[in-house]
């Protein structure tokens, strides 16, 4: 199962989003537990139904799945609509938690890290080395979170719902979030300077762009705007002043 989540978008499409990717991991769910033909398939109806949620902490839903189906067949009951109701229930939290800790703050941090080795580190070799911090940042809680996702949400099954908390992972998220404010404000410093010691006018645009994106962000609550009226700024003094 952990090596089959690494392909859940692989059939990402938009009538059942990752439907087929999910029902793709719990196929050795099925072959373990169910050995008639018509168990089979009914296995594979439910799980071919409507599921989105964050690529990675999916593992956390197919450990808690695959918990429930084996509970189901152990106890001799009839699998119910109750599984579709959980797995349906589970879509929002896992979503919420793995956008916030992997979109909002693992990937930005570890991006900027790279970057700004990248940018002002000018000996070959250290760029990769940056290359390389880069990737083990983003991909260590990437793959813990895979893994450990399987083996907690088989653990809890049910009760899952309690570990889905962005509190239960705040300190990771600190963390990261922490990096990547250090990360972007040596790259800022570092072309600052650069600016402001080459020539004054390309310095003062610099602080003016970021001044102009800080207050556009503050006032318009937007992501694009502070990003791109600064690059038009930039650009209109270039054009006006040779």
């Amino acid at each position: 199962m952990f090596l089959r989540s690494f392909f859940i978008q692989t059939v990402w499409n938009f009538k059942g989003l990752l439907s087929v990717g999910i029902c793709y991991a719990l196929i050795p769910v099925a072959k373990r537990l169910y050995k008639s033909k018509s168990d089979y398939k009914k296995f594979m109806n439910r799980h071919l139904c409507f599921f989105n949620t964050h690529p990675y902490f999916s593992a956390y839903a197919l450990g808690a799945i695959a918990k429930e189906e084996e509970e189901y067949v152990l106890k001799g009951i009839e699998v119910n609509e109750q599984i579709e109701k959980f797995k349906n229930a589970l879509i929002g939290p896992l979503g919420a938690v793995g956008d916030q800790l992997f979109w909002g703050a693992i990937k930005p941090a570890a991006i900027l890290v790279g970057f700004t080795g990248a940018a002002i580190i000018p000996n070959y070799e250290f760029k990769l080395i940056f290359l390389v911090i880069f990737l083990i940042l983003y991909n260590f809680p990437h793959l813990f979170t895979r893994s450990m996702g399987l083996v907690r949400g088989y653990r809890s099954g049910y009760e899952i719902y309690r570990l889905l908390k962005i509190e239960n992972f705040k300190y990771l998220n600190n963390i990261y979030r922490t990096i990547g404010a250090i990360a972007i404000g040596i790259f800022t410093g570092y072309f600052l300077t650069s600016a402001v010691s080459a020539d004054w006018l390309a310095g003062a645009v610099f602080i003016s762009s970021g001044i102009v994106a800080f207050f556009i962000r503050i006032w318009k609550k937007a992501v694009y705007w502070p990003v791109i009226i600064p690059i038009l700024l930039t650009l209109l003094t270039g054009m006006i002043i040779p």
